[in-house]
């Protein structure tokens, strides 16, 4: 069963996040590349996207949410954390957070972090804003293979898990984002994506400068 190819508007929208509530899977654009996002808090849903992606389970998904105060929600964030996020999101920067209770489910509940982000992407916050929980996620490809750019590539969305795969309105980038965990006001770069390890190092440098 091939998934059916949509453009999100306000008539489908609820239909959409009611395949979300049962466990389904959905592939949409972001401002980097496409990802296949299912219900952080259904555990079936999340399973599928490893199963659909062949995706190891050392590789936890990360979490779109749709506001600074939802992520907050889900992760704390230290001073400099805050700062990152208040200056990059929406945007392609992915900060790596201590978990705050057990509210979701991203593939390994063993694990104390979670990456957290929120996509430059209206459709996409429409989603998070409507459903009103976070979206496990990741890139829309087979584990290993390279990024696709457009919904004809994509394999995967022929998979019967997948309920919706949904059209890009706006620009992406086609490059992953940042990926960036701090520890004792030290930067570590997991995956250097749309920003770079210069600029966040940088702004590290700036943020000493005002509270040190």
């Amino acid at each position: 069963m091939k998934s059916k190819i949509i453009n999100l508007n306000s008539n489908n929208i609820k239909i959409i996040t009611r395949s979300l509530l049962i466990g389904k899977t959905i592939v949409i654009p972001t401002d980097t590349v496409y990802g296949i996002a299912a219900d952080a808090k259904s555990f079936q849903g999340v399973e599928n996207i490893f199963k659909i992606k062949k995706r190891p389970k050392r590789f936890p998904l990360i979490l779109f949410t749709h506001s600074i105060a939802e992520a907050k929600k889900l992760a704390i964030f230290s001073p400099f954390e805050e700062y990152l996020a208040s200056k990059y999101w929406p945007g392609p920067l992915t900060l790596i957070l201590k978990k705050k209770g057990k509210k979701f489910y991203n593939g390994d509940k063993r694990l104390s972090k979670v990456g957290i982000r929120i996509p430059k992407n209206k459709d996409v916050i429409k989603i998070l804003e409507y459903i009103q929980k976070p979206l496990a996620t990741t890139s829309a490809n087979i584990h290993g293979e390279i990024n696709i750019k457009s919904l004809n590539q994509l394999g995967i969305i022929k998979s019967k898990d997948v309920a919706y795969a949904i059209e890009k309105k706006g620009k992406m980038s086609f490059k992953e984002s940042t990926l960036v965990e701090t520890k004792n006001n030290q930067i570590n770069i997991i995956r250097e994506g749309s920003l770079s390890k210069k600029l966040i190092n940088e702004e590290l440098k700036n943020f000493n400068k005002k509270h040190y």
